[in-house]
C-alpha cells in the first residue's frame, strides 16, 4: 500500500532524549522548499514542511533533531524555572531525595581567592574562601554536587543493572543542562549529578531508561517494551519526568558542564 500523503495540518510526538515525550504540529506549506524546525515559548515545538511531503519521512527528520529539539526546549524551562524560583544568593540548606539527605551551609570567610566546598560532619557542609562572592559560592557547591554524585549514583546503576541484566561498560557522572542520562554505543552510561534533587523511584527510572538503550538504542516500541519490564511504574515515572526540572534549585541549574 502506498503511503498515505498528508494534506492537512497535523500533531505528533516526539520522544528526547531525556525520556520525555512532547507533541508538535506540522504546518504543510506550497512555498516551504525544504523542513524547518522552530521551537517557541507559547508554541513549543512548530515543523514547517513542504506541502505533500509523507508524514513518516516528516517524523524520521524531528527524530534527527531530538538532542536540538531539547537543548532548546530546556532554555525556556530554565528560564521558567528560575522565573518561577529566585536564585537564593547563597543557599543555607538543601534535600537530596534520591538519598534521603538533608544538608546545611556554612558560610567561612578566609584570606584566599577562591572559594571551595567540603563536608565538615554528617548533613553539613562548610564552603570556604571568598564567600562574599556568590556566583563563585554556587559554583562550588555544585562541584560538591557532582562529588556526591560520583559517590552515590554509579554504585547504585551498577545495582539496577544486576537486577534488570544489561550491564553498562562504564559510568561518568556529568552535570548537563538538557539530559538526565545518555547512553554511547560504547555501552557508557552517563548520568546528570542533578538526579540527586529526584524521587528515588524517578532517578531509577532514569537508569532504566539508559539500561534500555544498551539493549535497544533508539526509542522504538521494542526500546519502551524493555523499559516496562525493568519498570513497572515506567507509564507513570515518564509523565512525572516532564516537570522533574523543577526539582532542581536555582543554584545548582548555572552550569552548563561539569565543574571539577
Amino acid at each position: 500500500m502506498r503511503p498515505v500523503l498528508a494534506e492537512a495540518d497535523t500533531r505528533e510526538s516526539l520522544y528526547l532524549p531525556d525520556g520525555r515525550n512532547i507533541e508538535y504540529e506540522i504546518r504543510f506549506s506550497t512555498r516551504a522548499r525544504s523542513a524547518r524546525l522552530r521551537v517557541g515559548a507559547r508554541d513549543g515545538l512548530v515543523v514547517v514542511v513542504p506541502a505533500g511531503l509523507r508524514r513518516e519521512k516528516v517524523q524520521q527528520i524531528v527524530s534527527s533533531k531530538a538532542e536540538w529539539v531539547a537543548a532548546r526546549l530546556a532554555e525556556f524551562d530554565s528560564v521558567r524555572h528560575l522565573i518561577a524560583q529566585p536564585v537564593a544568593a547563597r543557599p543555607e540548606a538543601f534535600d537530596l531525595p534520591a538519598l534521603a539527605e538533608s544538608w546545611r551551609v556554612e558560610y567561612r570567610e578566609m584570606r584566599q581567592t577562591s572559594v571551595g566546598a567540603k563536608t565538615n560532619q554528617p548533613g553539613r557542609i562548610v564552603v570556604f574562601g571568598a564567600v562574599e562572592d556568590s556566583e563563585a559560592c554556587q559554583a562550588a557547591l555544585r562541584r560538591w554536587l557532582a562529588r556526591r554524585a560520583t559517590e552515590s549514583l554509579p554504585p547504585w546503576l551498577m545495582r539496577v543493572s544486576v537486577e534488570c541484566g544489561p550491564e553498562p561498560s562504564d559510568i561518568s557522572i556529568k552535570n548537563q543542562r538538557t539530559r538526565w542520562g545518555s547512553c554511547a554505543s560504547s555501552g557508557r552510561i552517563s548520568l546528570n549529578c542533578k538526579l540527586l534533587f529526584l524521587p528515588r523511584e524517578l532517578v531509577r527510572y532514569v537508569m532504566v531508561h539508559e539500561l534500555a538503550h544498551l539493549l535497544e538504542p533508539n526509542h522504538s516500541s521494542r526500546f519502551w517494551d524493555h523499559v516496562r519490564q525493568m519498570d513497572r511504574g515506567a507509564d507513570t515515572h515518564h509523565g512525572q519526568m516532564r516537570d522533574a526540572w523543577k526539582l532542581v534549585p536555582a543554584w545548582a541549574q548555572r552550569a552548563a558542564g561539569l565543574e571539577l
